[in-house]
């Protein structure tokens, strides 16, 4: 396993948290089911993004008259769609608590990683980030459980959906300078577009992969599916920080839109469907790379 930590007993590391979290995250990923446990979870983060890919073509497809969907290009769309197959509760089951136990693989490796940077600010902000995916995938996987054991057969429309972001922007550009906190939403999220990009045209995430184990022609595989899942996900958090910034400007709660209201606006606009087919094939590169992952994570 990589990144094994060996610190003192009872001793405080001045690097990060406490060594006693972080032998207690060690000795959980270092144990042959806490690993298989990671990867499993990882593996159900690349089939939600896959479902997530398969929306947003299904979305495109009804802008050309051929087959939309009502179900959102979203987690709780997603969910549903999973619902909707055969044996989908089962299937709808087994993806929420791997989503779960993905969301404890970035719990430890926040406490156990990125001890490594160069300052005490940049090493919590790396940290920041599994950190908030931690509770975003508690959040979905708990969603996907809940959805089990009650009545799966009304599920979140797009309608219903567009309604809720619309009232969620209104509400913010209600707040004292609320174009602003929603302006500075739309630039977190090109921000984040923007590592997104980073990352996949550098390719750092092969930092993160055990490339010893893997041959050449399954490291050309992975290094293609890495770089267009990442240029996928900064044009999906790219497209989404669009229409927030534009709300924002035009004081405009009708454009602050999630992925499936930018993606549904984008549908009926000239290249909309166009971009959209991209969008889903970066979509799902970014999730069977996910797969790739779930093999050769350094976990």
């Amino acid at each position: 396993m990589a990144h094994a930590v060996s610190e003192p007993a009872g001793r405080t590391s001045d690097r990060g948290p406490s060594s006693d979290v972080r032998q207690a995250a060690a000795g959980i990923a270092n144990n042959d089911w806490g690993e298989r446990a990671a990867r499993t979870g990882i593996a159900a983060r690349g089939l939600a993004f896959l479902v997530l890919a398969y929306l947003v073509v299904r979305i495109a497809l009804g802008a050309l008259g051929d087959g939309g969907t009502s179900k959102t290009a979203s987690g709780p769309g997603v969910a549903q769609a999973v619902a909707a197959q055969t044996g989908g509760q089962v299937m709808l089951f087994v993806l929420g608590i791997g989503l779960l136990l993905y969301a404890l693989f970035l719990a430890l490796d926040a406490v156990r990683h990125h001890d490594d940077a160069s300052s005490d600010w940049k090493r919590w902000l790396e940290r920041v980030e599994p950190l908030f995916g931690c509770l975003l995938y508690i959040a979905f996987g708990a969603y996907c459980l809940v959805r089990v054991f009650t009545d799966t057969s009304k599920g979140q429309s797009a309608r219903q959906s567009d309604r809720q972001q619309t009232q969620w922007s209104a509400e913010v550009l209600r707040w004292p300078a609320g174009w602003l906190w929603l302006g500075g939403l739309g630039v977190v999220l090109f921000v984040i577009a923007a590592v997104q990009l980073k990352r996949g045209v550098k390719r750092n995430f092969e930092d993160e992969l055990e490339v010893g184990r893997m041959g050449r022609h399954i490291r050309s595989i992975a290094t293609g599916l890495g770089i267009g899942g990442h240029v996928g996900r900064a044009l999906m958090f790219g497209i989404v920080g669009w229409f927030v910034l534009g709300a924002a400007v035009e004081n405009d709660p009708r454009k602050g839109k999630g992925v499936d209201g930018a993606a549904r606006m984008l549908a009926n606009s000239a290249f909309g469907p166009t971009l959209l087919a991209v969008l889903a094939a970066g979509l799902a590169a970014f999730g069977l790379y996910q797969f790739v992952e779930a093999k050769y994570r350094k976990v």
